[in-house]
């Protein structure tokens, strides 16, 4: 073992995919937007600024087979689920007699109540009554599967794409079904099929029938992309390396530490993606090193 530190900086060229991990994205997502304020404010000129909000999700998704939390609850009541299902194994195969005078056993869960905050950056236009000009949103895992906070994030993308302000969509996840609100869309991305994807609408090229879009398809064996940030009528756009946010985001954060790269990724990738990934992390001197240490 070494005292030599472990280097904060991911060995991808682009997006890492161990930090979609449901126990890992919420650090990341809040981290990552809140670098993408500072790096915004820093390039904005006068009198755009942008700030962070959030909204709350329940973090519910919902399929055919089942309801489901995406950040794993670790508050479930292990110990009252044991003892009910003891107690019913036991409960004696007898004639019973009515009525009763205990109460049958039940399985108590206590359920996390508190919704989760989702981050999204707003430029704002401060000498314009401080209009908004641009949204720019980071999807989450609830977003991209079905569920309230599906719902709830359609309809607010609806509402942007009627009203005058730009919108920006950073989708950093490969899992789950795209948020892309016109089939034709949807389809031009299925054939370009990228891992991640950011995807740009112009509130200025919204005229009649047509709604135009700039999309940016990201491999995740590239670098994320130098997008446009489209401000207010002839001001011209803002260049944003999405790549610089994302290295100062992990170098910041607690991802070399905190991800273990000896497992896989979750989601999984592909066979060809993960012998790559394998070759990049057996390559890392501050990994091999932190994968010996989990070994001893």
């Amino acid at each position: 073992m070494t005292d030599e530190p472990i280097t904060p900086q991911s060995v991808f060229p682009g997006m890492d995919p161990y930090l979609e991990a449901p126990d890992i994205w919420p650090d990341f997502h809040d981290a990552f937007a809140g670098q993408l304020r500072t790096d915004l404010n820093s390039l904005l000129p006068p009198p755009y600024y942008a700030r962070l909000q959030s909204r709350p999700e329940i973090g519910i998704t919902m399929s055919s087979e089942r309801v489901r939390r995406i950040v794993p609850d670790l508050s479930v009541m292990r110990r009252q689920l044991r003892e009910a299902s003891v107690a019913y194994a036991t409960a004696p195969v007898a004639v019973l007699e009515y009525p009763r005078q205990q109460a049958t056993p039940t399985i108590d869960l206590r359920i996390a109540s508190d919704p989760l905050m989702h981050r999204f950056i707003e430029i704002r236009d401060g000498q314009r009554h401080h209009r908004l000009v641009t949204l720019i949103e980071i999807v989450s895992p609830s977003n991209k599967l079905p569920g309230p906070d599906r719902r709830a994030y359609e309809s607010k993308q609806m509402d942007i794409l009627s009203s005058d302000a730009n919108l920006i969509e950073i989708d950093l996840l490969r899992g789950g079904r795209r948020l892309l609100p016109y089939p034709e869309l949807e389809a031009a991305v299925y054939d370009l099929a990228p891992d991640y994807l950011v995807l740009l609408n112009r509130s200025a090229l919204r005229e009649g029938y047509w709604m135009d879009f700039s999309l940016y398809p990201i491999s995740l064996r590239e670098p994320l992309p130098c997008i446009l940030v489209p401000l207010a009528e002839d001001d011209p756009d803002v260049l944003l390396d999405l790549q610089v946010t994302f290295f100062q985001t992990y170098a910041g954060g607690p991802y070399a530490r905190m991800v273990d790269y000896t497992a896989d990724p979750e989601p999984p990738l592909n066979v060809e993606d993960a012998a790559w990934a394998g070759q990049l992390l057996a390559a890392s001197p501050s990994l091999r090193r932190k994968t010996s240490e989990v070994a001893g």
